[in-house]
């Protein structure tokens, strides 16, 4: 009966070993030279200027949220484009109602000031 499980228990072994040989291969071949260039923070090759500390303007997570909304609806676009060869009647209205959805959201977002980027916000 256990005949049956060596090849899993071998090969799970196998891969346990060959795993955890990989994880500290890197600590013990690897050669170490600690030189001061290297322990800075990288910043386009260039010496860091400033402190680390700085704010990110709100306008940086509003362009993310922005991205990642119409990412999503992009990405929700494909599926449906199968979908509407079975049924183009029943897709093309949730399309429709998808799209208005996101369309009163952007207006939304145009009307409050979103898209300004000339003003001032802390």
């Amino acid at each position: 009966m256990l005949e049956a499980y060596l090849g899993p228990i071998i090969f799970l072994g196998l891969g346990a070993l060959i795993g955890t040989a990989l994880i500290f291969a890197p600590t013990l071949l690897a050669p170490r030279r600690v030189v001061l260039t290297k322990l800075i923070p990288y910043e386009s090759g260039m010496d860091p200027v400033g402190t680390t500390r700085e704010r990110f303007s709100v306008h940086y997570y509003k362009v993310a949220m922005l991205f990642t909304v119409f990412d999503v609806e992009l990405a929700l676009m494909y599926p449906w484009i199968t979908f509407f060869r079975e049924n183009s009647t029943w897709a093309l209205g949730l399309f429709l109602s998808f799209t208005a959805i996101l369309a009163a959201g952007y207006i939304y977002l145009l009307r409050t000031g979103v898209f300004d980027w000339s003003r001032y916000e802390l």
